[in-house]
Order: C-alpha cells, then sequence, then structure tokens
C-alpha cells in the first residue's frame, strides 16, 4: 500500500510456492521473510526497512532515481 500510495508501478512476483526463488532471495539478502522489497536493482529490505525510509524521508529521493516504468 505505501508503493501504491506513491504511485510507484512495481511488479509482484510471488514465490511463495517457489523455493528456488525463495532460496536465491535469502542469499542475495540475508532474509528468509517477504515481502523483500528491490528499487533499482538493490535490496531496500522489506516493508519495515522501507516504511523507516519514507519516515525518514529517504525513500522518494530513491524512487526518484527509478527508471521509468514501462
Amino acid at each position: 500500500m505505501l508503493l501504491k500510495g506513491k504511485g510507484v508501478a512495481f511488479q509482484e512476483i510471488d514465490v511463495s510456492n517457489d523455493p528456488e526463488t525463495r532460496e536465491r532471495l535469502r542469499r542475495e539478502t540475508g532474509s528468509h521473510t517477504v515481502p523483500q522489497i528491490f528499487i533499482n536493482g538493490a535490496s531496500g529490505g522489506g516493508y519495515d526497512d522501507i516504511a523507516r525510509l519514507d519516515r525518514r524521508g529517504a525513500l522518494d529521493p530513491l524512487l526518484r532515481e527509478a527508471p521509468a516504468a514501462r
């Protein structure tokens, strides 16, 4: 809802039945929880992490750097 509220286009990938992708995410992010949010290909963490960035005013600049959705 946070990203939708900001009008950000995003792609949701359901990994609930994809153990290989979940394991790859765990290796890349060090976390086994979902969602895992990537901004410009970099891990932004989970929802709590991006909500914390938003409260600090640091999320919007990251989102502005993201390429436009096509």
